[in-house]
């Protein structure tokens, strides 16, 4: 069985490869995203692909939409952190056989691959170890190219920042379909921006706020170990947005902030609710609070950075319905390096 792996992630990719039963492959390729995919496709044969939606260049659903295209006959199982019902239904319709939500389940995965016979019934399901296949990666370079010499699995390199925006990636998503549910409207989702910021980049990236036509709301949240703060800001487009979407759904004016307040609520509690699952950790917020036009970001956060800062940003873009916002999560650097310790931490327990 000749497998590719595509996922802008490198955690991603070594939890796919691991989550494989022993024996199973002869061949594991990895792209990291759909236009690296596509070339592999024509340069050799591929029986089974295991594939994210979330990823840069050319996404999953591009992705599925050119094999289409192109009639390339290969199995497609998609392993994505984007949980909404449409995003599964739209999938489907593009000729993926399953879905399977993040962080991957072995089980689960194991458990597709047998009933769409691509195990038989009479073999065991065993986790993949280190010994298994061939494993090929696609070479290093500024455009797509064809995949490089063998190597193992174990040899993909994991950072400390690709692994926390895999696991914020998760969470994203997680808060998304919660939204959209709720909302009754589909989320277009981005790759998150996971990123270390010198207090001059910090000022830079709040900056923003001080152009007028943003509305920012603001919600510090606490664990052990840690502290941070969240903000959700749109510019007007965003804000006539979401309290229209608010105030649909809870009866509201539309004039007064409630729906911002309760669209940040939302939001915000939703990520912080998976995330902290992912790493272990348990959330105590803040009510949320609209900030002054006028005011450079938190007075916590602008006024405490004197060191790095760790960010994660997200835009989320309701494009059926015209508008978007951004969530920036920001941990001052004693949080941000409590949290990369952790996600090392479980990617090693889960990995080894």
């Amino acid at each position: 069985m000749r497998i590719l792996i595509c996922d802008d992630s490198g955690m991603a990719r070594k939890q796919a490869a691991r989550s494989l039963p022993s024996g199973f492959a002869e061949h594991i390729v990895f792209a990291e995203h759909g236009a690296m995919a596509l070339e592999v496709f024509a340069a050799e044969t591929i029986d089974l692909l295991l594939l994210d939606l979330t990823m840069p260049v050319l996404d999953g659903f591009e992705t599925l939409a050119a094999m289409r295209e192109r009639q390339i006959e290969c199995g497609v199982i998609v392993i994505s952190g984007d949980i909404q019902p449409r995003a599964r239904e739209k999938v489907m319709a593009l000729g993926a056989l399953d879905f399977i939500q993040k962080p991957i389940d072995a089980d689960k995965l194991q458990k597709t691959l047998r009933d769409y016979g691509f195990i038989g019934a009479e073999e065991p399901m065993a986790k993949a170890q280190a010994s298994a296949p061939s494993v090929s990666q696609p070479l290093q370079q500024e455009a797509p190219t064809a995949v490089a010499a063998s190597r193992q699995d174990q040899d993909i390199a994991v950072s400390p920042l690709d692994s926390l925006r895999e696991v914020s990636n998760i969470a994203m998503g997680d808060a998304a379909a919660k939204l959209a549910k709720l909302l009754g409207t589909f989320i277009q989702l981005p790759i998150p921006n996971v990123a270390w910021l010198t207090p001059a980049e910090l000022e830079m990236a709040l900056g923003v706020f001080q152009l007028g036509g943003q509305t920012v709301v603001s919600q510090g949240f606490v664990s052990r170990g840690m502290a941070g703060e969240a903000i959700l800001y749109a510019d007007r487009d965003g804000v006539t947005g979401l309290r229209r979407l608010m105030a649909e759904l809870r009866s509201q004016a539309e004039s007064n902030n409630a729906p911002i307040l309760d669209a940040a609520s939302v939001l915000i509690g939703a990520f912080l609710s998976r995330f902290g699952k992912e790493v272990d950790l348990s959330f105590s917020k803040s009510q949320p609070v609209m900030l002054a036009q006028n005011i450079m970001g938190s007075e916590y956060i602008y006024n405490s950075a004197i060191d790095d800062v760790l960010m994660v940003e997200i835009p989320y873009v309701f494009s059926e319905r015209g508008f978007g916002c951004d969530l920036m999560i920001l941990m001052p650097k004693v949080s941000g390096e409590h949290i990369l310790e952790r996600v090392g931490l479980l990617l090693d327990e889960e990995l080894n």
